[in-house]
């Protein structure tokens, strides 16, 4: 049931709890993962992160650090609950290893969970009621009227809507992408986040400018992508200057999950940096245009 993931002297792993692996559980019931990762006390670990859960939901998590002989173990115990039945699998949790010189993610294997009905065996569902009574019923009659009056009000509203949305997109449409990249980067410098101490939101924000960048820039679904898809998709498509952005995009993932906080110098440069890589992108027909 377990599968351990090696990289870079890197071990992770998870797996349900012994007084679980052969229990009858059913919708709703709690029970508990243990997910670990061990690897040297030089590097820096975030905390576990998970790209989508359901059917599960995670209501508890429980956490320690063990050092010893030069590496450390981080151990986490969560507890959740799921909300289907059948052999589920719960996805790996998701690292992101840091060490002087480059950022690395590495994932535990999932575990397979089998979560039964709480209903009876041999019962379905629940059984009908008996003998439906038949009395003069208006209520269909008053739905109808009530909803022929909401979908001509929304009809004549969607038409304004569309009408409204289309202008407010045909002036968009004027100004390029990498023109309107280049000034969300001045609004982001002027919010003053960082001297509000939101760091998060700095690069949470900077990270989605340049996301939605690329995707309009080369046509690709960059915004619901996880950074390494960015790269790979950079990658077959020959984008350049990928590791660069794979450098500013791998900087706000440690801030966004490992609680990383940078020096403000290399959080002012950021905002340089991203700039440069749109500007450099911009096709050579603006240019020769200009």
């Amino acid at each position: 049931m377990l599968t351990l993931i090696f990289f870079c002297q890197v071990e992770a792993k998870a797996y349900l709890e012994k007084e679980f692996a052969n229990k009858r559980l059913t919708v709703g019931d709690p029970f508990y993962v243990v997910v670990e990762i061990t690897t040297s006390d030089k590097k820096d670990i975030s905390e576990p992160f998970i790209d989508s859960i359901e059917p599960f939901a995670i209501i508890d998590k429980k956490s320690r650090t063990i050092q010893e002989r030069g590496n450390k173990t981080c151990n986490y115990r969560f507890q959740i609950v799921a909300f289907n039945t059948g052999d589920l699998k719960l996805p790996g949790f998701k690292f992101l290893i840091k060490d002087q010189t480059k950022i690395d993610t590495i994932q535990t294997n999932p575990v397979d969970i089998r979560i039964t009905s709480i209903l009876p065996e041999g019962m379905k569902d629940i059984n009908d009621i008996k003998e439906i009574i038949d009395f003069p019923n208006f209520l269909p009659v008053i739905l109808l009227v009530i909803a022929i009056a909401v979908a001509i009000i929304g009809f004549l509203g969607y038409r304004l809507y569309k009408k409204m949305e289309k202008k407010k997109i045909s002036e968009e449409e004027k100004i390029p992408c990498w023109e309107r990249a280049l000034n969300a980067l001045d609004k982001l410098s002027k919010e003053d986040f960082l001297k509000r101490g939101m760091v998060k939101k700095f690069y949470y924000n900077l990270s989605e400018i340049l996301k939605r960048y690329l995707e309009e820039r080369f046509e690709f679904p960059a915004i619901e992508q996880t950074t390494t898809e960015i790269i790979q998709t950079m990658k077959l498509q020959k984008i350049p200057l990928r590791d660069e952005f794979q450098d500013v995009f791998a900087c706000a993932d440690m801030v966004k999950y490992a609680k990383f906080v940078p020096p403000i110098e290399q959080t002012e440069n950021i905002i340089r940096q991203s700039r440069e890589l749109i500007t450099k992108t911009i096709p050579q027909s603006e240019f020769s245009e200009k």
